[in-house]
């Protein structure tokens, strides 16, 4: 039985620098989603030859932009809905599929244009979605309320964001914005439907994530540095505190961040 098929079409957004993360990527995709019945693509630049089951590949060409690489994978998606996620958001536990497509139904019949599948920024939260627990509407006017961690959006919405060429950074930071201007109706969900380990900021591995590899031999294979302690410290500090913060305490908390060095909600930054 067709359950999102029809409904949604899945972009995991890459490029060839970060394509040593594409197998342990694809490996727990599939293994945590082994009943997804929807066209799966690793969204790319240059060309590759490699070959995944379930999931296809669209290599936009060589110096093509981040933004003009998933505007190219959006002129093959047939369906209204896109659950776009990233190369290095290994999902690691199972998804339920009939959950997933209630959440799909509730934006076809409510008119939601995005939905963030990760509770982050808290800050944007806003009243609960009635007739649905742990389902929020989100305040676009925040910073990062509609960003690139997981999640699903209208198709017609997502075009719309891409103005002109960006990096995937300067698109995440222009987001907020654009949803705003589009009016778009925007909620998140805390329930985690899709529980992600986010394993590299600005190129280099979390040591969380290289944790989880340790215990999950076969899942990496790369030889990516670590990335440093004082860096994920500030990461910690941004989690932690900037989520409760506003005004002038986020703000402060924000510098420090920065002093650590942190740049952005998403993991590769420029870098892709």
């Amino acid at each position: 039985m067709k359950m999102l098929s029809d409904k949604i079409t899945c972009l995991i957004l890459s490029c060839s620098k970060f394509s040593d993360l594409w197998d342990g990527n694809v490996k727990l995709f599939n293994e945590n989603w082994p009943d997804k019945d929807f066209g799966t693509f690793i969204v790319t630049d240059g060309p590759v030859d490699v070959k995944y089951p379930g999931v296809g590949i669209i290599a936009a060409g060589e110096g093509v932009e981040w933004s003009e690489r998933l505007s190219l994978a959006l002129k093959q998606v047939r369906t209204e809905f896109v659950f776009v996620t990233m190369d290095d958001y290994y999902l690691v536990k199972p998804v339920d599929s009939q959950r997933i497509a209630d959440l799909v139904a509730l934006m076809g019949k409510e008119g939601y244009d995005y939905l963030r599948l990760y509770p982050r920024p808290k800050r944007a939260t806003r009243e609960e979605v009635p007739g649905y627990k742990g389902v929020y509407h989100v305040d676009t006017t925040c910073n990062y309320s509609v960003n690139l961690y997981s999640g699903i959006w209208r198709r017609s919405f997502l075009e719309y964001a891409i103005r002109e060429p960006k990096t995937a950074w300067d698109f995440e930071v222009s987001l907020s914005k654009t949803a705003t201007e589009y009016n778009a109706k925007c909620i998140c969900s805390y329930n985690d439907e899709y529980s992600i380990l986010d394993v590299v900021r600005k190129g280099k591995i979390l040591h969380r994530a290289n944790r989880y590899f340790k215990k999950h031999p076969g899942i990496y294979s790369g030889d990516r540095p670590l990335q440093s302690w004082r860096y994920e410290a500030g990461l910690w500090i941004k989690t932690m505190f900037g989520r409760h913060s506003s005004g002038a305490l986020h703000a402060f908390l924000k510098k420090v961040y920065l002093f650590f060095g942190g740049v952005s909600y998403i993991n590769n930054n420029k870098e892709q």
